[in-house]
């Protein structure tokens, strides 16, 4: 017999649940750092296209391959904290009042790995932007990652 709280029926969550939980939280937060970049790009001039095809790994500035792109990594960091937290959430239980905390901390961790092993191999237009624009990015696409994710988890 199971034990109903609210409207759901309480289950053992899966690694396919986590996985999921990170690919559909870290869309959103991608969205919110595809916004900021924007926002930051018109006001130094460059139309939005141009800012969305610096994501682009063909460089060839195509604004959609560079949104998709954008996205889809967007979604698989957010699976890589949604593992993290899913492997240290049973030891520090309150966490999610954190989320936004964890996730910044989380994002300046993607934004050393991009700066410093991911751009410089890749090449593309992407390393173009300023040092304390794409510091800024993470930041606010790891705090919102971190917001997202504490919000869909279980209590």
């Amino acid at each position: 017999m199971s034990e109903r709280t609210g409207f759901v029926t309480p289950h053992k969550r899966t690694i396919g649940d986590v996985v999921v939980d990170g690919l559909l939280s870290g869309l959103p937060a991608g969205v919110v750092m595809g916004v900021f970049l924007v926002v930051v790009g018109l006001s130094g001039g460059a139309r939005p296209g141009q800012t969305l095809g610096r994501f682009d790994p063909a460089g060839s500035g195509s604004p959609l391959t560079g949104t998709l792109m954008h996205l889809a990594v967007s979604g698989l960091y957010g699976v890589g904290l949604a593992l993290i937290v899913h492997i240290l959430g049973g030891r520090w239980p309150t966490w999610r009042r954190y989320g936004w905390l964890l996730g910044a901390a989380y994002g300046l961790v993607v934004w050393l790995v991009a700066q410093f092993v991911v751009l410089p191999g890749l090449g593309i237009a992407l390393s173009d932007l300023s040092p304390g624009q794409f510091i800024a990015a993470h930041l606010i696409y790891g705090a919102a990652l971190g917001y997202v994710l504490g919000r869909h988890q279980p209590a």
